[in-house]
């Protein structure tokens, strides 16, 4: 949605008249043809945020420490919380200062920007273009191909006289991946989320068995983390709750949109029972298999039995049926883009294509590359701090400034504190992202 020039100098200069603003609700505004309900919104973040991750918290914890983790754990995802609310709550902000009725992430920084000084105005194309070219590129969803290809090829190779390539596995999970891809409205993509979650929680109820078998111990196990390991913790734990692609996606689309933030609100809710349900499984795992504990704690188990081998099948399908969210997301900015060019009558054709190449160029490189995760992570862990921390507090700090940061401005020094956070994020994890690819060659 662009921004006519006049109306940016305007803005800036003039500001907007509070009584207009008043009597502007964007929420009201919104036509949505087929709106997502709040129960369904909830489902796509909740599962947006909750993977096959959730089974390595163990790990997490394990360089957490038991105190320092829980309580790490939790404030971390009122960190998240937070940074969720700076971007949704400043770009409803400006929808009610401009009278439009809705932005998208990368809209939000540009029109940010627009209503800030001069010098900063150049900035929001720029921002813009970041936004929008990252999550256009399918991270999660060439993760979860590779993945998926991985655990089949582990799972059905071990225990009949198969001896297939990985890559065949992975063009055989492309096949019903053809049929997930290809739903468009998010409000159709709930019932694939919420067996995806099932999966999950059936995944975490099976390793709780497996945790509860033996008593659990105490003994020699850290409260507090060293150095070294704080940064694994906070890092891993941090984008446990990390869904930022798809907060304007699904915010955007829902039939009751005041109930994405607020008190309880979604956002809050979701983040305060991931940071439960993380803690319990973390802390559990750690107190049963101490310092032996697993990237992923399914390794602990016995892998020669069925029940363990369930655990692997699960994750698969579950994953499988969490990439159409992922690839919603590209796919509504690639629409975005050319829907204008593209006469109407071939918009449905034109839709299809696009889903179908996207699939393509994903499935070619995951078969191309079945190790991909290891590069994934480090474009992950270069841009994950600056989508999740750093463009919330810039879209905050733009919108504020010069004199709306309350008292002692507490706001801007708040933010220069998560910016460093953010910055220590992104240079811990830029290290140990080019040191596992390192050792992938060694």
């Amino acid at each position: 949605m662009s921004i006519n020039a006049t109306s940016k100098d305007t803005l800036a200069e003039l500001g907007a008249d509070d009584d207009t603003q008043d009597d502007y609700d964007p929420y009201k505004h919104r036509t949505i043809s087929k709106p997502n309900s709040t129960f369904g919104t909830f489902v796509h973040v909740m599962k947006g945020a909750m993977g096959v991750g959730i089974l390595s918290m163990p790990f997490a914890i394990r360089n957490g420490g038991l105190v320092f983790g829980v309580i790490g754990t939790f404030l971390l995802g009122m960190l998240y919380s937070h940074c969720v609310h700076l971007l949704v709550d400043t770009a409803y902000k400006i929808c009610k200062r401009e009278r439009i009725p809705m932005l998208s992430f990368a809209q939000t920084l540009d029109h940010a920007c627009a209503l800030g000084s001069p010098r900063i105005r150049p900035l929001g194309k720029i921002f813009k273009n970041i936004v929008d070219y990252f999550l256009m590129i399918p991270i999660s969803s060439m993760i979860y191909m590779v993945f998926v290809g991985s655990t089949l090829h582990d799972v059905i190779n071990a225990r009949t006289d198969l001896d297939w390539d990985v890559r065949i596995y992975i063009l055989l999970a492309a096949v019903p991946a053809i049929g997930i891809t290809q739903v468009r409205e998010i409000k159709y993509l709930v019932p694939f989320s919420a067996i995806a979650t099932t999966l999950i929680f059936a995944n975490v109820v099976i390793s709780l068995y497996y945790i509860f078998k033996e008593p659990l111990s105490f003994d020699d196990r850290d409260l507090f983390p060293s150095f070294n390991s704080l940064t694994t913790f906070l890092g891993a734990a941090y984008f446990a709750f990390d869904a930022t692609s798809l907060i304007f996606p699904v915010s955007n689309q829902m039939k009751h949109p005041e109930h994405y933030l607020g008190c309880p609100g979604i956002v809050n809710v979701n983040n305060i029972c991931l940071a439960i349900l993380y803690s319990f499984i973390g802390v559990a795992g750690y107190l049963r298999y101490g310092d032996k504990i697993q990237g992923s704690i399914t390794l602990n188990f016995p892998q020669e039995e069925d029940l363990a081998m369930v655990i692997q099948v699960l994750s698969a399908v579950a994953i499988l049926f969490s990439i159409g969210i992922f690839f919603y997301v590209p796919i509504e900015i690639v629409w975005r883009r050319v829907h204008d060019r593209v006469p109407p009558k071939w918009h449905v054709a034109a839709q299809t294509g696009i889903r179908l190449l996207y699939l393509i160029g994903i499935v070619g490189i995951a078969c191309g590359v079945p190790d991909i995760g290891t590069f994934v992570g480090f474009i992950g862990a270069v841009f994950n701090p600056i989508l999740a921390l750093w463009f919330p507090i810039i879209v905050d700090t733009i919108y504020r400034w010069p004199g709306d940061f309350g008292w002692m401005k507490w706001r801007l020094v708040k933010n220069s504190l998560m910016a460093f956070f953010g910055l220590y994020l992104l240079i811990t994890g830029t290290i140990s992202s080019v040191e596992d690819i390192i050792d992938l060659y060694n």
